[in-house]
C-alpha cells in the first residue's frame, strides 16, 4: 500500500482545497445582465422570479452601442435589444448570439402626428419635420412607412433625437411628427395634443431580441444560467399579462408616469407579451431591417443575418 507522508498530506489536501475553492468561485460566478427600466428587470421580484440560484450582477448602461460593446467586450453575459444592433455586430465580427425573442404590443409603437396640421396621411407627410431615434427600430420603420409610401427621408425633414428630447420637441410645437414606442405613444396623443397616424404592425415585425455571446454559450455553467433566467423572463412576462394591476402600479413608482395610462397601454395591446424561441419568420424580420439598411447606406456592407441565430433554448422557451 501506497502511504503519503505528512508533507505530501498537507500538500494534497492545499490543492484539493484550492480546487475547491475555485470549484466555488465558479459556481457563484454571476450572469451579468443589462437591466433597463420597465423590461423584465423590473417585475422579477413581484413575479417570484428573482430568487436565481447563482448571482446576477446588474448592468446599468445606456442602450444602443454601449450594450453591444458590453457584449462583445466580456463585461456583459445577456441582454435586451431591438433588431439592429446584431446586424452592426455582424459587420464588426462580433461574437454576439441571438437566443430568443420577444414579442410585444405593436399598437403602442408608431408615428404620433399633431392635430390640426393637416397631416391625415403618410403622403401628408412630405415636407414635414419627422424625429426618431438614429439606427433603432424607430429609424427603420420611418424608412419602411416612406418606402411603401412612396416616399424617402428625402421628402421629409429628418430630426433625429433621443426620446426624451423628441418629447420635449413634440409638446413644444418644434416638430410635426414623431416616430416612438411604449409608454412615450400614449403621452404624446393623451398629454400633447397628438393622434396616431399610424402603427409599426404594417411596418415592421414589432420583434424585440435578447442576445448574449458565444463565449458565454461554450462554457456550459454559464449557458445553464443564460437558460434559467430566459425561463424566468418568460415566467415574468406571464406574469404581466396576468396581472395588469399590479404592473401598472409597478411601472407608475418606476417611471412617475400615471399608472391609469399604463393601463390603458394594456387594454389597448395587440397582443399579449411573449419570450419565444428562434425561428425562420423572425430571422426573416430581422434581415429585412438589414436589406432595407444597406440600401439606404446606413450599413457599410450588405449582412446575412442568420449566422447571427442560435435554437439552444428553443424548448424551454416554447414549452
Amino acid at each position: 500500500m501506497h502511504t503519503l507522508s505528512r508533507r505530501q498530506l498537507l500538500r494534497a489536501t492545499g490543492v484539493l482545497a484550492a480546487g475547491t475553492l475555485l470549484d466555488a468561485q465558479a459556481a457563484s460566478a454571476p450572469l451579468r445582465v443589462w437591466r433597463y427600466k420597465g423590461m423584465a428587470a423590473s417585475f422579477l421580484a413581484d413575479a417570484g422570479q428573482a430568487d436565481t440560484p447563482y448571482p446576477v450582477e446588474w448592468v446599468d448602461i445606456g442602450g444602443g452601442n454601449l450594450v453591444l460593446e458590453a457584449l462583445t467586450s466580456g463585461h456583459l453575459d445577456y441582454a435586451f435589444m431591438s433588431e439592429i444592433p446584431p446586424i452592426f455586430a455582424s459587420i464588426a465580427k462580433a461574437p454576439l448570439v441571438v437566443v430568443a425573442v420577444y414579442k410585444g404590443d405593436t399598437n403602442d409603437s408608431g408615428i404620433v402626428v399633431r392635430k390640426g396640421a393637416g397631416i391625415r396621411s403618410v403622403a401628408d407627410l412630405k415636407g414635414k419635420t419627422i424625429s426618431y431615434v438614429r439606427a433603432t427600430n424607430t429609424h427603420y420603420f420611418v424608412l419602411n412607412m416612406l418606402r411603401r409610401n412612396g416616399l424617402s427621408l428625402a421628402d421629409v425633414q429628418a430630426v433625429p433625437l433621443p426620446v426624451q428630447d423628441a418629447l420635449s420637441a413634440f409638446r413644444n410645437g418644434h416638430i410635426d411628427a414623431l416616430a416612438t414606442g411604449g409608454i412615450s405613444v400614449l403621452q404624446a396623443v393623451s398629454q400633447m395634443d397628438g393622434e396616431l397616424l399610424e402603427n409599426v404592425s404594417r411596418y415592421s415585425s414589432g420583434n424585440y431580441l435578447i442576445a448574449t455571446t458565444g463565449q458565454v454559450l461554450s462554457d456550459p455553467q454559464r449557458r445553464d444560467q443564460v437558460g434559467d433566467f430566459l425561463r424566468r423572463e418568460k415566467a415574468t412576462w406571464e406574469w404581466v399579462n396576468a396581472h395588469p394591476e399590479r404592473w401598472a402600479q409597478r411601472s407608475e413608482a418606476l417611471t412617475g408616469i400615471d399608472r391609469e395610462l399604463y393601463l390603458r397601454q394594456f387594454r389597448q395591446r395587440s397582443q399579449p407579451t411573449r419570450l419565444v424561441g428562434t425561428d425562420d419568420s423572425a430571422i426573416a424580420a430581422q434581415q429585412q431591417v438589414a436589406d432595407l439598411f444597406y440600401e439606404n447606406h446606413l450599413i457599410s456592407q450588405s449582412v446575412d443575418v442568420r449566422p447571427l441565430w442560435r435554437n439552444d433554448f428553443n424548448q424551454i422557451l416554447n414549452s
